[in-house]
């Protein structure tokens, strides 16, 4: 048993190890040092806003894709391209009024990304984010590895913002790690900006929230 435990212990410090250089090489010391925090006491995410009264501006995938709203009935479809989630879980987030946004290249799910209205939970933070009657808040986006590079991650939330502008909401937000440059460029593509910090510092059982934002969420 000691030998096993031992052994495991070994193992998980290379895998650890192997990450950390991954992350080093190439994020830079700045993105492996908040890493580290988000691991251990220290936590956040950087909020960026999108007004909806500013044109949209029109932004093209590299490849043909067709885009449209996942159904009730695509749901299986949804859980084949996303691996490991389960039906239950993408059946409440319908019936809760999420919108999922959904790509498809010759027919077959490559990228998808969700949108929720009125309250939106943040996994990563473990809390939740109200929103205004007319916020919408933009999360889980996803591509296919072979379809990512193709400008089809802008392509969608371009979509999706036009959805929600024709529907009358004021704004979208979204939350993003300030490490993430390659998600904040890809945002930036479709007019996202940032507006404020949310996160949070814990040392054992004690844990202090902050939300610092230009304009409060109500």
């Amino acid at each position: 048993m000691v030998t096993a435990l031992a052994a495991g212990g070994r193992w998980k410090f290379r895998v650890a190890l192997a990450r950390a250089r991954e992350v080093l090489r190439e994020e830079g010391v700045r993105s492996l040092w908040f890493k580290i925090l988000g691991e251990t006491v220290y936590r956040r995410l950087l909020l960026l806003e999108r007004p909806l009264q500013e044109p949209i501006p029109a932004v093209t995938a590299r490849v043909p894709v067709v885009m449209s709203l996942l159904q009730k009935s695509e749901i299986a479809e949804y859980v084949e391209f996303r691996g490991g989630t389960d039906v239950s879980e993408v059946q409440s987030q319908l019936d809760a009024g999420h919108w999922c946004f959904v790509a498809r290249s010759q027919g077959r799910v490559v990228a998808t990304s969700w949108a929720a209205t009125n309250r939106a939970w943040l996994d990563y933070l473990s809390r939740e984010l109200r929103l205004a009657l007319d916020e919408v808040y933009g999360y889980d986006s996803f591509a296919e590895p072979a379809f990512r590079g193709q400008n089809l991650g802008p392509a969608l939330t371009a979509e999706k913002l036009r959805y929600f502008q024709a529907a009358g909401y004021r704004r979208m937000v979204t939350d993003i790690l300030p490490e993430n440059r390659a998600s904040l460029r890809a945002d930036a593509k479709t007019g996202f900006r940032p507006y404020g910090l949310i996160g949070y510092v814990k040392i054992g059982p004690w844990r202090q929230d902050f939300c610092r934002v230009r304009n409060a969420l109500t």
